[in-house]
C-alpha cells in the first residue's frame, strides 16, 4: 500500500493525515518553544508501512462506533449478521471505513476534505457516503464528519472519532481530565454494556477535574454536554463537541495512552435500540439523509 501523507500546518499546530488509509491521523503536534511536541500519539512507521489503522492517532467511526456483540443486529425486521474486522478475529467493532481508501476532493495548507463511498460488497448491509473534513484555524483542529445514507432504504447509523492523545507532555504528569455527562454505560467482560445507562459510580465521575490513575477505564458515557479538558500543567487541551455528539468514550489504552472519542452513540447501540431502550444515539438515516458533527480541539502551551 502506497500512502501520501497530506500535511496541514500554521504557527500552531501540525496535522497528519493518510487519506489512502481510511483518512486517520497519523499526528497532531503542537509548535511548543520552536519545536513540535506530539499531543495525540505518533503513528509508527511500522504502523503506516502495515497499514494499520487501529494504530494511528485517531481514526473515523462509521457507519457505527464501537462494538456490535458478537456481529449481529436486528434492524426493520431483519437480522443480519457481519465479519469480524478486527485483528483479533473475533470481534466486529469501530465501522468499516477506517482501514479504507479514501479521495482527497479538497486541500490546502490549513484544509483537507476527504471523501469515501462504500458499496454492497463491504462488511454493512447497506450503501452510504462519508466526509471528513480537517481545517486548522490558529491553535484549533476543526474536525466535521458527515454520514449519508445512499441505500434505497433506511438504514441504522453512527459516527465518531477516535483520538488517542498522550498521557504526558514534555515532561508533565498525567492530565487532569473534567467533563460532564448524565448516565454511563456498565459492561461485561466482553466491554459491551449488559444493560441501559446507569448512574456514573464516583470512580467514573470526572465532573471535577481529576488524573485517570492506574485505573482501567472503557466505558462511553451519555448525556455529555459536548465539551471535555485534559491540564497537564505547561500545556491544555478543550474539546467541544456538536450536541449530536451526545456520548463519549474514554479508554485507558495498553500502549499508555487515553483515547477520548466523541460519538453519537453507545456502544452496541443497534442491538440496545432493538431491544426497546431509549436514548442510545443511534440514527436511522432514511435515504439520502446526512448524519453530520463538528468537533473542535484546541491546543494551548502555557
Amino acid at each position: 500500500m502506497t500512502l501520501t501523507p497530506a500535511v496541514l500546518h500554521n504557527n500552531s499546530l501540525r496535522l497528519t493525515v493518510l487519506p489512502e488509509l481510511g483518512s486517520c491521523i497519523a499526528g497532531l503536534e503542537l509548535k511548543h518553544q520552536g519545536f513540535w511536541l506530539p499531543v495525540m500519539r505518533p503513528m509508527s512507521v511500522a504502523a503506516v508501512a502495515e497499514g494499520s489503522s487501529p494504530d494511528s492517532s485517531s481514526y473515523i467511526l462509521a457507519p457505527y462506533s464501537n462494538r456490535i456483540r458478537d456481529g449481529r443486529f436486528s434492524f426493520g425486521g431483519e437480522n443480519f449478521q457481519l465479519k469480524p474486522n478486527w485483528p483479533d478475529g473475533r470481534m466486529t467493532i469501530h465501522g468499516e471505513v477506517h482501514a479504507r481508501a479514501w479521495q482527497t476532493v479538497e486541500r490546502s495548507a490549513e484544509v483537507l476534505t476527504c471523501r469515501f463511498a462504500a458499496d454492497a460488497g463491504l462488511n454493512f448491509p447497506f450503501t452510504y457516503a462519508v466526509e471528513a473534513g480537517f481545517r486548522l484555524d490558529g491553535p484549533v483542529l476543526e474536525l466535521d464528519l458527515r454520514l449519508t445514507n445512499t441505500s434505497a432504504g433506511p438504514m441504522p447509523a453512527g459516527l465518531g472519532h477516535h483520538p488517542y492523545f498522550m498521557r504526558r507532555l514534555g515532561s508533565s504528569g498525567d492530565p487532569l481530565v473534567q467533563f460532564k455527562a448524565e448516565m454511563v454505560y456498565l459492561t461485561d467482560e466482553t466491554r459491551i454494556p449488559a444493560g441501559p445507562a446507569a448512574a456514573i459510580p464516583a470512580d467514573l465521575d470526572f465532573g471535577r477535574p481529576r488524573a485517570v490513575g492506574p485505573t482501567f477505564i472503557d466505558n462511553v458515557f451519555s448525556g455529555w454536554d459536548g465539551r471535555l479538558s485534559a491540564d497537564w500543567g505547561h500545556f491544555k487541551m478543550t474539546l467541544e463537541a456538536q450536541p449530536v455528539f451526545s456520548h463519549l468514550v474514554m479508554f485507558t489504552a495498553p500502549d499508555g495512552t487515553l483515547a477520548l472519542e466523541p460519538v453519537t452513540h453507545a456502544t452496541d447501540g443497534f442491538n440496545l435500540m432493538s431491544q426497546g431502550h431509549a436514548d442510545t444515539g443511534v440514527r436511522v438515516l432514511e435515504p439520502g439523509e446526512t448524519l453530520q458533527g463538528k468537533v473542535w480541539i484546541k491546543l494551548e502551551g502555557r
